[in-house]
């Protein structure tokens, strides 16, 4: 069967179809959390949530597949590698609603099914507000830390956050008790 083919090969079945996006998500897929500093955020910092699948460009066939079968997120070019392209769902009503109940639906069999459920636990947790707070934001970047091989990648350290978030929340009570 020749490459020009590979449509022919896609399983025609939705759900079938559901358990192959799966499978390569388990492959090429991501399920990333960023915690960076903000000057415009409340408390300094944000944490976003992203999940990704990445491929060649020759067959962003599948990423189309994937935005078909989620009804949600965009492609683009992946950042640094013109060759390779990405599909990218970053808003948490559409991580909420779409991307965690299909993994929860069709759970992965690698260790990426470990980064799922901490990913889910985090977006749960944003959803319920919690990054807005010191206390809340410290537990979904621990979570996210937890995430990837620990975070090894990470340019900023989970030590650096929590003194950070210290030092902003005694600000913030401070200031208070001075406006009273």
């Amino acid at each position: 069967m020749s490459a020009d083919n590979q449509q022919e090969r896609l399983p025609v079945n939705i759900d079938y179809l559901k358990w192959y996006i799966a499978g390569f998500v388990d492959g090429e897929g991501c399920f990333s959390v960023s915690v960076r500093k903000s000057k415009f955020a409340r408390l300094k910092w944000t944490i976003n949530p992203l999940f990704q699948v990445y491929q060649h460009k020759k067959n962003a066939l599948v990423l189309s597949l994937c935005q078909q079968v989620f009804e949600c997120g965009y492609i683009s070019d992946k950042g640094g590698n013109p060759s390779c392209k990405t599909y990218c769902v970053d808003k948490i009503q559409d991580l909420t609603e779409k991307v965690i109940p299909f993994f929860h639906e069709r759970p992965l069999l690698g260790q990426k099914q470990n980064n799922v459920i901490l990913f889910g636990q985090i977006i749960e947790g944003i959803r319920l507000k919690q990054h807005l707070n010191p206390e809340g934001f410290i537990k979904l970047a621990e979570l996210a830390f937890k995430m990837n091989d620990m975070g090894k990648y990470r340019k900023v350290t989970l030590s650096e956050i929590k003194e950070s978030l210290a030092k902003s929340s005694e600000t913030i009570r401070q200031t208070s008790r001075q406006t009273r």
